[in-house]
C-alpha cells in the first residue's frame, strides 16, 4: 500500500493521496480542508462546515452541507484514513514532511469541532461570497445588509446592519489573523464584507481601506493580490468616479453587484433596490476608474409569466455595460427560500415559479446569449449557491 501513497507539498497545503483514489489537502496549521473519497468531494471551511458534493447521475450533481452526526463521522473517517498514510510513510519522508505530518496529528475530531465556536467568536456569519472569492480572506467591514428587503433573499435577515469604526475593525483583523493562523497562506486575496460594504461613507471607507493596508501587503507581487467587495445598486450610484478611482488606487480590484434581472418589471418583482439602467451607469462608472466588475444575474427570477423579458432584458442590460476580459457575469440559479416573500410576489404579478427543465433552458439562454453579447470580453461562469461554505 505504501508504495501507492504520495505527498504534494506545497509552500500554503500538502496533499496526501492513496493511488488516486483517496486525497486529503491540509492548510498551514494541519486543518483538514477538502478530500475526496469514494466518489464523493468534501470541503471543510473555516466555519466548520462540511459540504459534500458527489455526481448521483450525468449532469445532476446533489449538494448539500452535513448534519451534526454526519459531519462528525467522516471527518473521523478521513483523520483516521490520513493517520493511517502518514504513518506508512513516515520514516521515508524528508524533515519538511514530517513537520506537516506533525501539524496534521495535532488534529482530531474534537479540535476540528471546537473549531465552529472560535469561528463564532471571530465571524458574523458569512453568507456568501462570489465563487471567484471562495478563498478569499473575509474581512467584515460590515455586518449585515443595508437593504435587507429583497423578497428572494435571507442570508442577513438574522442581524442588524452595521459599519465598524477604525478601532473595532482592527481588533475584528487580528482576531482574524490569530484564528486563520499559518492557514492565511491559502488566501490569495481580501473580500471586504458582508452584503454591500462598499456603500459605507467614502470618508470612513478610506479609514478602514487604510487599516486593511496597515495589517496586509497587497499588490500584484505581494501577499493578497487585491481588494474585492459586493455593493447594492442604490450604493453604486452614490459613488463618484473618482470616489472609484480613490477606490482602484487603494488595492480594489473587481466589485459584484447583483443586477439579478434586467427587466424593470423582475427587478420590481424582487424588491432590488435601485433600477437596472442605474445599474448600467454604475457598472459604466466603475469600469471608467479601471476596477472590474462582478454582475450577478438570477436564472427563474420572475417566473414564467415574465420569463421572456427578463432574458432578453437582461442580455440587453449586460452588452450595455462594455464588459471586458477582466469581469465576470454570474449565472445563479433561484433557489427559493419557503420564509421569502417571493412566492407570494409572484402570484401577486400571476406568474410561477419555473420548473426545473424550464430552468436548465433558460440557463442554456442566458449563457449563450450572455457569451454572444460580451464577445471576447468577460467571462460567463455558472454560480451556484448551494457550493458555496467558508
Amino acid at each position: 500500500m505504501a508504495a501507492d501513497i504520495t505527498v504534494n507539498m506545497q509552500p500554503h497545503h500538502l496533499t496526501i493521496a492513496e493511488a488516486m483514489r483517496t486525497i486529503v489537502s491540509f492548510d498551514g496549521e494541519g486543518r483538514l480542508i477538502v478530500a475526496f473519497r469514494n466518489g464523493v468531494n468534501y470541503v471543510r471551511g473555516l466555519s466548520g462546515d462540511v459540504l459534500q458534493k458527489r455526481v448521483l447521475a450525468p449532469g445532476q450533481k446533489e449538494r448539500r452541507k452535513l448534519p451534526d452526526e454526519e459531519r462528525r463521522r467522516v471527518l473521523a473517517e478521513l483523520l483516521t484514513w490520513s493517520q493511517q498514510m502518514i504513518e506508512h510513510i513516515a520514516a521515508t519522508a524528508s524533515p519538511a514532511e514530517r513537520d506537516w505530518f506533525d501539524r496534521i496529528r495535532r488534529w482530531d475530531v474534537d479540535r476540528l469541532e471546537a473549531e465552529r465556536e472560535r469561528f463564532r467568536m471571530v465571524y458574523k456569519p458569512i453568507s456568501i461570497l462570489p465563487p471567484d472569492q471562495y478563498r478569499a480572506l473575509v474581512l467584515q467591514a460590515t455586518e449585515g445588509c443595508s437593504w435587507n428587503r429583497c423578497h428572494f433573499c435571507t442570508f442577513y435577515r438574522d442581524r442588524a446592519f452595521r459599519i465598524h469604526s477604525p478601532g473595532s475593525f482592527r481588533t475584528h483583523i487580528q482576531r482574524v489573523k490569530d484564528f486563520v493562523g499559518a492557514g492565511i497562506g491559502l488566501r490569495r486575496a481580501i473580500f471586504l464584507g458582508d452584503a454591500n460594504a462598499l456603500i459605507i461613507p467614502q470618508p470612513r471607507l478610506r479609514e478602514l481601506l487604510q487599516v486593511v493596508h496597515e495589517e496586509f501587503r497587497i499588490g500584484p507581487q505581494a501577499d493578497f493580490k487585491g481588494i474585492y467587495a459586493f455593493l447594492d445598486i442604490f450604493g453604486a450610484e452614490r459613488k463618484t468616479l473618482d470616489e472609484y478611482r480613490e477606490l482602484a488606487a487603494a488595492g480594489v480590484r473587481r466589485i459584484y453587484l447583483g443586477l439579478e434581472s434586467g427587466d424593470e418589471t423582475v427587478f420590481r418583482l424582487l424588491n432590488k433596490p435601485g433600477s437596472p439602467a442605474e445599474a448600467i451607469e454604475a457598472v459604466r462608472t466603475i469600469k471608467a476608474a479601471g476596477i472590474a466588475v462582478g454582475v450577478i444575474l438570477l436564472v427563474g427570477a420572475g417566473g414564467e409569466r415574465f420569463a421572456h423579458d427578463h432574458v432578453q432584458h437582461s442580455l440587453a442590460a449586460i452588452a450595455a455595460m462594455g464588459l471586458g476580459p477582466e469581469d465576470i457575469v454570474y449565472l445563479s440559479p433561484l433557489i427559493i427560500p419557503t420564509d421569502t416573500p417571493y412566492l407570494a410576489q409572484l402570484q401577486a404579478f400571476d406568474s410561477r415559479p419555473l420548473s426545473d427543465e424550464a430552468i436548465f433552458e433558460q440557463f442554456n439562454q442566458l449563457k449563450q446569449g450572455a457569451r454572444m453579447v460580451v464577445g471576447t470580453g468577460a467571462k460567463v461562469v455558472i454560480y451556484h449557491i448551494e457550493e458555496f461554505v467558508y
